[in-house]
């Protein structure tokens, strides 16, 4: 008993000047918070955070416009919006849902299938008569991947209409609008296989149900998608055209690794292009325009969306 007493009152007094060390210390950073406090605002010395440059406002001539980047992480930032989810005409953005379905249906072997042009698909609207050694005449028989090829790099509609023949057109077209609700897109839907616009027939909001259409928010979904799943359609749009492509995707000037792209237009539609790029960091940008004056503002528009992201 004795011995546990001593042990305890040597503890004590060995242990006494720690604790008043600490509440010296204490007592000490009290009145100094206490005197900070205290101190008027006026004489009180702030650490200024430098302001984030602010982007100039972009003000593109387009129907709708979007800018998403994606980093190696899979993280998702909206650069740019301009009435992302409205839905309006996409002219042959359109090809790029073709390509898919083509890629995915069992009916079509990309590498030993042949198909014959009817004289239905030779006549569509609006498509080159020569594409370099390639003269699509009816009756002419033609691998499935030079035509896959020939849609997105010319994007031809006598090629779309032809590769949508093989298990009937209103088939295939059934085929994209399942696909679009597969992938979750609200504001997206198909007639045809090409993107032309209906005869006779122009564009408003009472009218969009008889065109192609799409919102800039759905277009980075099928994109999304083709990128992960399907890539072999932005390396295709990446093939160095034979005959000039006027207002296509190399009329861009880009300081960043080109990942793919398409255009489009009618008269109804406006100009319209996706263009997607990777910068140093890995990061991916999708760039959606709908809706430019001409096929060349879409150009134009685009270029200066890319100026925007650069600076």
């Amino acid at each position: 008993m004795k011995f546990a007493i001593r042990v305890f009152l040597i503890s004590f007094f060995i242990s006494l000047p720690v604790w008043y060390g600490i509440n010296l210390f204490q007592e000490n950073l009290e009145k100094f918070f206490y005197a900070q406090i205290s101190q008027p605002l006026r004489e009180m010395n702030f650490v200024k955070i430098p302001e984030k440059p602010q982007k100039p406002n972009l003000d593109l001539q387009t129907r709708t416009a979007i800018s998403v980047k994606i980093n190696k992480f899979g993280g998702e930032r909206i650069l740019f919006r301009k009435k992302i989810s409205q839905p309006f005409p996409i002219a042959s953005l359109t090809k790029l849902t073709t390509a898919l379905i083509v890629l995915e249906d069992k009916n079509y072997d990309l590498e030993n299938g042949e198909i014959a042009i009817s004289q239905t698909a030779a006549n569509q609207e609006n498509v080159p008569t020569n594409y370099g050694n390639l003269d699509l005449e009816m009756g002419k028989k033609f691998k499935v991947k030079d035509l896959l090829d020939l849609m997105l790099v010319y994007s031809s509609n006598d090629v779309a209409y032809a590769l949508s023949e093989v298990i009937k057109v209103d088939q295939f077209v059934l085929k994209m609008n399942q696909k679009a609700k597969e992938l979750g897109l609200e504001n997206t839907h198909f007639i045809n296989p090409t993107g032309l616009d209906p005869d006779g027939l122009h564009y408003d909001p009472v009218n969009l149900p008889y065109f192609n259409y799409s919102s800039a928010e759905d277009l980075v979904k099928i994109s999304q998608y083709i990128l992960k799943e399907h890539p072999l359609i932005f390396e295709i749009s990446l093939q160095k055209p034979i005959s000039l492509v006027k207002d296509g995707i190399f009329d861009l000037f880009l300081t960043q690794e080109v990942i793919g792209g398409k255009t489009g237009y009618t008269d109804e539609a406006g100009g319209c292009i996706l263009f997607i790029f990777k910068n140093e960091n890995g990061s991916i940008f999708i760039n959606v325009i709908l809706g430019a004056p001409s096929s060349a503002a879409r150009i134009e528009e685009m270029q200066k969306l890319i100026n925007w992201i650069e600076n």
